[in-house]
């Protein structure tokens, strides 16, 4: 089985492996930043096209505050690489890749493409994918006497409620994303990877919900149990599981994750509108 940097190495690879990309990444590399009209009459290809491989190269080039194109500094380092080592292109990013910073560290678990592009490779990992995390959130959520709407969670009335709620959060979240993709940024997406990822949005807020029961049980929330800091844990988390979901989508459909932070971003506020019905309550 391939490792997660060795299959991340793998994808890279498939994506520059184009002239019209790996020109693009020389361009830039060579001329520094470009517009979207020099780029356009440099390469002499049409609109449509250009958008497609600049969307594509995600996390290889980037605009900058001019409004123009630049490689990032990964986009650097791949080029520096493959240049230097053509005959050991693979290798040599696969090395890029693991010297990740501490920044993008941080970016791959809370907005997780990686692995949200590992666990749904095949249509039976995100079949077992979903499920499993579905349980656990349902474990968590059931243990901690709670029920899920959107991002938002409140006492339960029973075991039915919290599967129900659950699921149809997860069906609403897919489905956001499904038609956002579909009718806003006019591209196809996967369902068998949206709807797994939605799942696993929810998986640390369900996790925050039970820690949060076992505190107010034993008495032991201390600082926790300042209104203000449960409010910030709690908006934390939500960012996290909207993260999450921008992940999924941004896997699912190939779009740039800037895009579908924009949809998870209306997920969240119609968390706040929920919070603000049910009257503010967390547990």
């Amino acid at each position: 089985m391939m490792s997660e940097g060795e299959l991340e190495s793998g994808r890279v690879m498939k994506i520059i492996n184009h002239p019209v990309r790996m020109r693009i990444i020389e361009l830039l590399a060579t001329k520094g930043p470009l517009s979207w009209k020099e780029l356009s009459g440099d390469l002499g290809i049409r609109t449509g096209a250009l958008y497609h491989h600049l969307d594509t190269l995600e996390r290889i080039v980037a605009r900058n505050a001019e409004k123009k194109y630049v490689l990032t500094k990964f986009g650097q380092e791949i080029y520096a690489s493959v240049s230097e080592n053509p005959s050991l292109a693979s290798q040599s990013i696969e090395r890029v890749i693991r010297r990740r910073s501490p920044g993008a560290v941080v970016q791959s678990v809370f907005v997780p493409r990686s692995l949200v592009y590992v666990w749904t490779s095949t249509r039976s990992k995100a079949i077992l994918s979903g499920a499993v995390v579905s349980s656990l959130v349902l474990a968590c959520l059931i243990a901690a006497e709670s029920e899920l709407v959107l991002y938002s969670f409140s006492p339960a009335s029973g075991f039915l409620f919290s599967a129900v709620t659950y699921l149809g959060s997860v069906a609403i979240v897919a489905l956001l994303g499904f038609l956002s993709i579909r009718f806003i940024f006019k591209q196809k997406s996967d369902v068998a990877i949206l709807l797994p990822s939605a799942a696993l949005s929810f998986l640390p807020l369900a996790a925050f919900g039970l820690l949060l029961h076992y505190l107010y049980g034993a008495g032991s929330l201390s600082t926790l149990g300042d209104r203000t800091v449960l409010t910030i844990a709690f908006a934390f988390f939500q960012a996290w599981g909207a993260g999450i979901a921008g992940a999924g989508m941004s896997v699912a459909s190939g779009l740039r994750i800037e895009k579908t932070l924009v949809v998870s971003l209306v997920l969240l506020y119609a968390t706040m509108v929920i919070v603000f019905v049910q009257g503010g309550v967390l547990v």
